[in-house]
């Protein structure tokens, strides 16, 4: 066999060892995550697996990107009149979906080094590219990117922490949460606004977010004459 064949069998090695981890994650969540806990899973011993993935940083990394690939491919560019705006906010929403595809999925994202395997760099790319036509300097369009996708890693983050159960569940639950009890005479604002919160958005998941976003762009939206971070 030719070097060249050994690299491709590894490499192909690799792909399979990084989509067995995806799959040892949804068993056992990022805590149960391990080298030796994948290694037999897969039937191998822990040195050899090394071979292969030498660290547990390298496998989060590999995965993150195979979560990404996989979430953010469907992102087209600007179509037809679709402005800035709502490119962004879509963006938003599909990253989170993205995160959301897999158990502790946004742990693994916000854990990796997404640099180093290019599992952002095509995104980022695009979006700078829609921004800078809009108006927008190009630093001020690489801040309200990063605002926009550290939006999503936060609040899938905090989704898939949540007391209420995993993510597909949470919408569900929400819809039988009664309103929190605050006392409104010691806190009267904060108890009118959680009951109009409560009765207008937060029993959809998926809107309360898209709400959130539309809200930073609309923020992001007046930094075009300001041309400055």
């Amino acid at each position: 066999m030719t070097r060249h064949g050994d690299e491709g069998d590894a490499q192909r090695r690799r792909r399979e060892i990084v989509r067995a981890g995806l799959t040892l994650l949804d068993d056992t969540g990022f805590e149960g995550l391990s080298l030796r806990r994948l290694a037999g899973h897969l039937g191998m011993h822990a040195p050899g697996l090394y071979w292969y993935i030498q660290s547990k940083q390298e496998l989060i990394d590999l995965m993150a990107k195979v979560i990404l690939d996989e979430g953010l491919y469907p992102i087209p560019p600007l179509r037809g009149r679709q402005t800035w705006e709502e490119w962004l906010v879509e963006l938003a929403c599909t990253t989170r979906q993205a995160l959301l595809a897999y158990r502790d999925g946004a742990r693994v994202v916000a854990s990796a080094y997404l640099v180093r395997t290019n599992a952002i760099t095509p995104v980022i790319e695009q979006s700078l590219t829609i921004l800078e036509d809009a108006g927008f300097d190009r630093v001020v369009a690489l801040g309200g990117t990063m605002t926009i996708l550290r939006y999503a890693t936060g609040i899938a983050l905090d989704e898939q922490a949540s007391p209420t159960g995993p993510a597909p569940v949470v919408g569900e639950h929400l819809a039988n949460l009664p309103i929190p009890e605050i006392d409104s005479h010691r806190w009267p604002r904060t108890a009118d606004a959680m009951r109009r919160v409560f009765e207008r958005h937060l029993r959809d998941p998926d809107k309360m977010f898209r709400v959130g976003a539309q809200m930073i762009v609309r923020g992001l939206a007046e930094k075009i004459t300001r041309q400055s971070p």
